[in-house]
């Protein structure tokens, strides 16, 4: 599998502080990759670091190009990026405006945007809100904006760093399954930096990551059948993977169980 991005021996230092030391990692085109770990691990700042707003040593490669100045501009063509701050991504008058800003400054015509900022609010649902003034709508509103506003562009990349904090849980398992069919359907490589262990489920691989060091990255149920690598770093596990750890132990369950049909099911025969 071709690796989207390819991050090898990288070092950066936020003052005099060193986050990250000789650190490598590589994410698969189609991975749908999960990234936690506890406070000041370094997730924010890895982000950062492949948005091109941190420069750090060694050698980063993004959809095949090389993260340089010469060539950070065209990366950031092929990245959507949701912030935890939705505010901070809004520079337009009304919703419509500024799902319409990135496609603007591509120079897409006029009747192709208004096609597209339509097609994008309606699949997440804000299309009564496209006239509204962005700061006057609700915060789980603005992050569906800040998302309509990454995905209008048809990016290669979505990342996504505390993204969904302010959205209610009903809307928030509907954005996953959006985000599971964007990532299946349209091989979307999604990255999703989260402190919410529940968020774990909805990938295919997991990052758990401590002061800049990876503590264990792999599939889903390999990072998740390892409660040691949790529980040293005062991270949750999610309640499903909790639950089955703990049936498993009294011999109820053969290995941890992610969906809960799937455990009723299975506790009911």
């Amino acid at each position: 599998m071709d690796n989207i991005i390819f991050i090898d021996n990288i070092s950066f230092k936020y003052g005099e502080r060193q986050i990250y030391k000789d650190f490598s990692l590589k994410v698969d085109k189609g991975d749908f990759l999960s990234i936690i770990g506890p406070n000041g691990s370094g997730k924010s700042t890895l982000i950062r670091i492949l948005l091109g707003l941190y420069v750090a040593t060694g050698k980063i490669t993004v959809c095949g190009l090389e993260m340089n100045g010469k060539n950070v501009r065209e990366i950031m063509k092929k990245v959507g990026v949701v912030l935890e701050n939705p505010d901070d991504q809004f520079v337009a008058e009304t919703v419509m405006h500024d799902i319409a800003f990135s496609l603007e400054n591509l120079r897409v015509p006029a009747k192709e945007i208004r096609s597209k900022v339509f097609e994008v609010a309606k699949y997440l649902g804000i299309e009564d809100i496209l006239d509204k003034e962005p700061h006057s709508i609700s915060g789980g509103q603005k992050q569906l904006v800040a998302l309509a506003c990454a995905l209008v562009t048809d990016p290669e990349i979505l990342i996504l760093d505390e993204a969904f904090s302010m959205i209610d849980i009903d809307t928030r398992d509907k954005i996953y399954d959006i985000l599971k069919d964007l990532n299946v359907n349209k091989n979307i490589t999604i990255i999703n930096v989260t402190h919410d262990e529940e968020d774990l489920l909805h990938g295919n691989k997991i990052l758990i990551l401590n002061e800049g060091q990876i503590v264990k990255y792999g599939l889903n149920k390999e990072v998740l059948s390892d409660e040691k690598a949790f529980t040293k770093y005062n991270l949750k596990l999610p309640f499903m993977v909790d639950l089955s750890t703990k049936l498993k132990y009294y011999g109820l369950v053969d290995d941890i169980i992610l969906d809960m049909d799937e455990m009723v099911d299975l506790l009911w025969k």
